[in-house]
């Protein structure tokens, strides 16, 4: 059995929409997922931010996770589609606590959304969404 140390709730969420078949089409395309604010745009960028809970006696921990839509930074990415985006990336993590568990992946119990989520451009005037989820899982056994 791993400790939670070992689960990333970050990569976890980053794999798990990197490969989500309809905000990959939503986005445009693949490689549109991933912890930092880097072209091709639009993306999504989940980051781990200071929140959620210590496992205690459970084997389970809750992350508090930031889920940005970014437009292009010329400003030119409507806000409708970086709503959409956004929309479909929170979407997209709920599912993952419906998922059957398979050997080796972290276990994902619940996905909340802590905000509804809304427009808040980067200090640049790039557009952007942005929201956060908790996230609660336990480390894969084995």
């Amino acid at each position: 059995m791993r400790d939670l140390a070992s689960l990333d709730a970050e990569e976890l969420a980053v794999t798990w929409l990197s490969q989500h078949d309809e905000l990959t089409g939503v986005l445009g395309g693949p490689g549109r997922v991933g912890a930092r604010n880097a072209p091709p745009y639009p993306r999504i960028r989940v980051t781990q931010v200071p929140g959620g809970s210590a496992p205690g006696w459970r084997w389970t921990a809750t992350f508090h996770l930031q889920v940005e839509a970014l437009g292009d930074l010329d400003r030119s990415t409507p806000r409708p589609v970086l709503r959409l985006a956004f929309t479909t990336a929170v979407k997209a993590l709920h599912e993952l606590a419906v998922q059957e568990g398979k050997p080796g992946r972290p276990v994902v119990t619940a996905v909340r959304a802590l905000s509804a989520g809304g427009w808040l451009p980067e200090p640049t005037g790039q557009g952007r969404y942005v929201g956060v989820v908790a996230l609660t899982a336990h480390p894969a056994a084995g």
